[in-house]
């Protein structure tokens, strides 16, 4: 659920005032202690919602929250943990040494010129932990904020440099980080070594590269990286591996499905990248 999302609040308003009618128009008449405990609820609501004391409440909540659901993360990602074994995340380890391998390489050099990367340059990263996600899982909840350094647009990536999200929110103590399997993404996205491959990260029902000229050789198995034209996040992070071309001849680029480097389900330490050039 997203922090503050109208709809979300639209929806838990009409339960409950559906919630008191029914109560009221009972034929056992009103009770009071159903009443008061609706009342209660919407009161909260309120707060976390709509005044200054929202960001102070979610924190505290968290704060007390956190072990619990740091325990319940940990014992889910724990039980996926075989299931999962040979995803995305293990892909993406390997992706990562074959392109600082590549980086070292002169061939590399072009392809930095086109990307406009900076070889010497390094992140300043801050470890962080997450203690809990969304339902939706486009959302995870880490264990630093703003007295961490912590701000809002801060690239968030694995240990092994793929690409999580950005924090879209900052507590005191805690952060909430959109993932970029999450609605309402886009950003600029590249294909390594392939010319005329620039695009537009966009989530739709699953992570696509869209608005790459039709004269980009796009394949299955390509890989995927950030470019640093949009300004949103720091050049040459993985992204994912492209599964799937989709072309139309009636349309003048094409696009393709990339499948993410990491599984929302096994995110646990991760790094915030908390400045880049």
């Amino acid at each position: 659920m997203r922090v503050g999302n109208p709809r979300n609040l639209i929806t838990i308003f009409c339960y409950l005032f559906f919630c008191y009618n029914k109560n009221m128009n009972s034929r056992t008449g009103p009770k009071n202690g159903i009443n008061f405990f609706l009342i209660l609820v919407l009161i909260v609501v309120l707060i976390f919602n709509f005044t200054f004391m929202g960001d102070f409440a979610r924190n505290a909540f968290l704060t007390i929250a956190s072990p619990v659901k740091s325990l319940v993360w940990s014992r889910g990602i724990s039980v996926q943990s075989e299931e999962f074994k040979n995803t995305p995340g293990e892909k993406s380890r390997l992706v990562s040494e074959i392109v600082e391998l590549k980086n070292k390489v002169k061939e590399m050099e072009e392809l930095r010129t086109a990307l406009d990367l900076d070889a010497a340059a390094e992140f300043d990263l801050l470890d962080v932990r997450v203690i809990s996600g969304s339902t939706e899982g486009d959302m995870i909840i880490i264990n630093r904020g703003k007295k961490h350094g912590i701000k809002e647009g801060m690239p968030i990536i694995t240990s092994s440099k793929s690409l999580v999200g950005s924090v879209e929110k900052s507590l005191n103590n805690f952060s909430y980080v959109g993932l970029i399997t999450g609605p309402e993404i886009e950003f600029d996205g590249i294909v390594l070594e392939k010319d005329n491959s620039l695009g537009v990260v966009k989530s739709e029902e699953g992570i696509i590269l869209d608005m790459v000229s039709r004269e980009a050789d796009l394949e299955a198995g390509d890989l995927v990286v950030t470019h640093p034209g949009g300004g949103v996040y720091p050049g040459g992070i993985y992204i994912g591996e492209i599964s799937e071309i989709i072309k139309n001849d009636a349309e003048a680029f094409q696009s393709a499905s990339v499948i993410p480097g990491f599984n929302p389900r096994e995110l646990d330490f991760l790094f915030a990248i908390i400045n880049f050039n």
